[in-house]
């Protein structure tokens, strides 16, 4: 199940996006955080960035990403340029203020949340494809409540990979 969050008449869910992740704003997102079944990803990054543009053209444009993110989390994006204020968890922050109470320090800066929006994990810059892979896994499947990531790294199926685009 995915709820639509007040994003109008053009709003898709995963299963309509095909060719990209189905990002959600911040400004329709944040405000009735957390949300949805899934855990919740969320990627601060910035259009200037070129870190950012590396992670959006080597990692987030492969078809496995696309499908696995799009099927497995509720994705947000926040574009730290393209919001003035945003109300997040009960409270109305200025996007400095937000940014500081999110630690965020560099971009991209990577949040992922469990379904009810308890923070499991945080990772600033770029990450590459095994990696991320291995992340998103360890998120998604729930072994992130029962190990830390390096235990799990030492598990068969953390061992993925990123020739053919399999999960």
């Amino acid at each position: 199940m995915f709820l639509a969050i007040g994003c109008g008449d053009n709003y898709k869910t995963p299963a309509d996006v095909k060719d990209s992740v189905a990002w959600l704003d911040a400004e329709s997102a944040l405000p009735v955080f957390p949300f949805g079944t899934n855990p919740i990803y969320m990627y601060v990054n910035s259009n200037s960035s070129h870190i950012c543009q590396s992670m959006n053209d080597r990692i987030f444009a492969r078809p496995e990403i696309i499908k696995y993110l799009n099927n497995n989390f509720t994705c947000i994006s926040i574009i730290p340029e393209e919001i003035d204020t945003v109300r997040f968890m009960g409270r109305l922050f200025t996007a400095p203020e937000f940014f500081r109470t999110m630690q965020i320090e560099s971009l991209p800066a990577h949040y992922f949340f469990n379904k009810f929006g308890d923070l499991k994990g945080v990772r600033s810059g770029y990450i590459d494809l095994r990696e991320f892979k291995q992340l998103v896994k360890y998120i998604a499947e729930g072994h992130v409540e029962k190990m830390d990531f390096q235990s799990f790294l030492g598990l068969p199926e953390s061992r993925l990979d990123t020739t053919w685009g399999d999960f």
